[in-house]
């Protein structure tokens, strides 16, 4: 009879007990690589330099007006943003965030997986990483379309 009651119990635990999916694991991120031989290209797409609180208005104007921003940078010295809009693609959802440490970058971008979002670039410039981060569904094409600007996917181990 206790072998009855322990095997109901291993059955109903092993209903509860949720698998590993691979989306679950932590993973380590290779920054993206940018190339200097389409720096120039770049260069003519970005806006002027900015502070922060006018880069996102900016940011939202643009966005309210069907240009979504694919690729931006951030100047140290300046404390200032600059960044690369397209009408190609308006993501349906995104976040865009600079980080200061590599392993703070490793965990943003780890809990943002966890939130559903893929990372668009991950780019190490100075002291800081750069990063989009853009719903699966439109991550083949918006990585076409800054892959046509000289920034590579970040890999993901």
């Amino acid at each position: 009879m206790k072998n009855i009651f322990y095997i109901a119990f291993l059955l109903l635990m092993a209903m509860h007990i949720q698998p590993l999916h691979a989306a679950d694991k932590p993973v380590h991120v290779k920054p993206s690589k940018v190339s200097s031989a389409k720096s120039r290209d770049r260069e003519k797409l970005f806006t002027e330099w900015m502070k922060a609180d006018e880069f996102d208005k900016l940011s939202d104007t643009k966005r309210t007006g069907g240009e979504q921003m694919l690729y931006f940078e951030y100047h140290e010295g300046k404390n200032a943003f600059r960044a690369i809009f397209t009408k190609a693609i308006l993501f349906n959802g995104w976040w865009r965030l600079t980080i200061y440490s590599e392993k703070e970058m490793e965990k943003t971008v780890n809990d943002y997986k966890k939130k559903g979002f893929e990372p668009l670039f991950v780019v190490l410039e100075g002291n800081y990483y750069r990063m989009i981060f853009v719903k699966p569904e439109q991550l083949e094409a918006a990585r076409k379309l800054i892959s046509d600007l000289g920034i590579e996917a970040p890999v993901l181990k």
